[in-house]
């Protein structure tokens, strides 16, 4: 770790505990505390929304705030100097800054307008974006540019190695640093990374319109030309302008290698192709798991209310934990969910679960028209989904709660609740992962650890997931291909459990050779930093 003392700075939008909306926040947090583990100086910088609650995160108020030039609101707006103040706390070891501005206090969540936003203001809709997006993301980019320098003096060493951007909402840091001349001179040999999360269109962050970039950005036309999308007027994409200046990975082989064949061009909005044109290189590398935070027995680590080995087959606990949800279901309102449906738990029949984004890109129509014809054949099974997403998909889940055939089989859990997500992977024993495309994939990790044999669309990173070894899987992303494979498994549920309780072991091992953080850091992540950072 020698070459890594300088320090490895994360710029984020999520972190796990603080600002969590996806799969984002359990990478960030799992790579920095492993980080720090293996004896680097991590820093991870995220914005300080108006959500986070400085006294719970016993937070610190630095005694100086950061200046920065931005457009005053929108693409014809003059640049004004905007001001931020800098909080500091630490987690296990790492090193976290909020940045906190007039773009980022007033945010009920992470990406999007919550519900009393909403009736605050009725042109802030309940799951759209926010309107300052693309400030917010320049506050984070530019705020941990300007901090590293501010910090750069003091007795910590606090100048970043490495700057790890993660997503389209901080991949013009590294074009910013390089072009810069401020930050140019004070950041030779600092190198960049940027991973992809998701290259969905929609999740780029591009910005439309050249003089709005500029504006943004403080980059020259020619610099933010190289990041111009082909055939998308004047749509500059900071994933394809990073890959000029930046080590860019995505979070496994299969999704980097689908993105740069053209598999995924509709969905990519042509990113690939345009790597390709422009022979720029996409590095796969898996996502890991944090074992300490979902090893099941342990309860500590868990945060479960019974402790359960799926490695041994000792199982006992999982149906505590069953029992623990039952109750939780049953009793009073749960903080930040709405419940539709009745769910009767037992354990003699199975309980298929589902905890994610009720989006098209999870798969959620497919799930949803898979779960009706299930329920209507009387199929013997329970569904029990949580999350929250599209409204057109929430009102069709809601809608399925009510009709005649799922009686007491099928409740939707409408919101996010961390507690109750951990329950539902430890009571489960299916964990539905339908993803019409899927970068990686971490709930197909925490299932398997739980003992909840995932059910997978075999695609991107789910393909991890190896049909009768770790869990199930299908090609056809459809509706009867889902259901028939959901059929399989009650078969062997009520037919061939002691099949079951091998593949449990498998998948819990599977995990524990494979795929853990310190796994991932040590052949992934470390020799990519050292060897590929620029």
């Amino acid at each position: 770790m020698s070459r890594l003392q300088g320090g490895v700075w994360h710029i984020s939008r999520e972190y796990e505990g603080i600002a969590e909306a996806g799969g984002v926040k359990d990478v960030v947090a799992g790579l920095a505390s492993s980080l720090q583990r293996c004896g680097a100086a991590v820093t991870v910088v995220l914005p300080r929304y108006g959500f986070i609650d400085p006294d719970e995160l016993a937070v610190v108020k630095l005694p100086f705030r950061l200046h920065l030039t931005l457009p005053a609101e929108n693409r014809t707006s003059q640049p004004v100097v905007q001001e931020v103040q800098v909080y500091e706390t630490e987690r296990q070891g790492v090193r976290i800054f909020l940045l906190d501005s007039a773009h980022t206090r007033d945010k009920g969540a992470v990406y999007t307008y919550t519900e009393e936003e909403e009736l605050k203001n009725s042109e802030r809709r309940k799951g759209s974006g926010h309107w300052d997006a693309h400030h917010l993301n320049l506050t984070l980019q530019l705020g941990a540019l300007e901090l590293a320098l501010h910090l750069a003096g003091d007795s910590e060493g606090s100048m970043a190695e490495v700057f790890h951007c993660h997503d389209g909402h901080s991949a013009f840091l590294p074009a910013i640093m390089r072009e810069q001349k401020r930050f140019r001179k004070n950041f030779l040999k600092t190198r960049t990374v940027v991973t992809i999360h998701n290259a969905g269109w929609g999740y780029h962050q591009e910005i439309y319109g050249m003089n709005f970039a500029r504006g943004l950005t403080g980059l020259e036309a020619e610099v933010l030309g190289k990041g111009l999308l082909p055939g998308k007027e004047e749509c500059i994409d900071p994933l394809l302008l990073s890959a000029y200046y930046a080590a860019v990975n995505t979070v496994s082989e299969e999704y980097g290698a689908e993105i740069m064949s053209g598999a995924l061009e509709e969905s990519t909005g042509g990113l690939g192709a345009a790597f390709r044109k422009a022979g720029l290189t996409l590095t796969g590398i898996t996502n890991g798991i944090d074992l300490e935070s979902y090893d099941p027995r342990t309860a500590g680590g868990s945060s479960l209310p019974c402790t359960f080995n799926p490695l041994t087959g000792d199982l006992g606990g999982k149906r505590g934990c069953r029992l623990a949800l039952n109750q939780r279901l049953k009793g009073e309102k749960i903080p930040g969910i709405k419940s539709y449906g009745t769910l009767n738990l037992s354990n003699k029949e199975p309980l298929y679960t589902f905890v994610g984004r009720l989006t098209g890109q999870k798969g959620v129509d497919i799930l949803t028209g898979a779960v009706s014809l299930l329920l209507s054949r009387r199929a013997g099974a329970r569904f029990l989904f949580l999350g929250q997403g599209e409204r057109e998909l929430e009102e069709k889940l809601i809608s399925l709660t009510s009709e005649l055939p799922a009686g007491d089989r099928f409740q939707l859990l409408l919101g996010y609740n961390s507690e109750i997500a951990r329950l539902i992977f430890a009571a489960g024993d299916f964990f539905l992962i339908p993803s019409l495309y899927e970068p990686c994939g971490l709930t197909d990790f925490i299932a398997q650890l739980m003992g909840n044999l995932p059910i997978v669309h075999r695609v991107g990173g789910l393909v991890k997931v190896r049909d009768g070894f770790n869990g199930f899987s299908y090609n056809e992303h459809s509706v009867m291909e889902l259901a028939d494979t959901v059929m399989r498994t009650l078969g062997l549920f009520y037919g061939d459990p002691e099949t079951l309780a091998v593949m449990r072991s498998q998948a819990f091992n599977h995990i524990l050779e494979h795929y853990t953080w310190e796994k991932v850091l040590k052949e992934g992540y470390l020799p990519f930093y050292r060897l590929q950072g620029r």
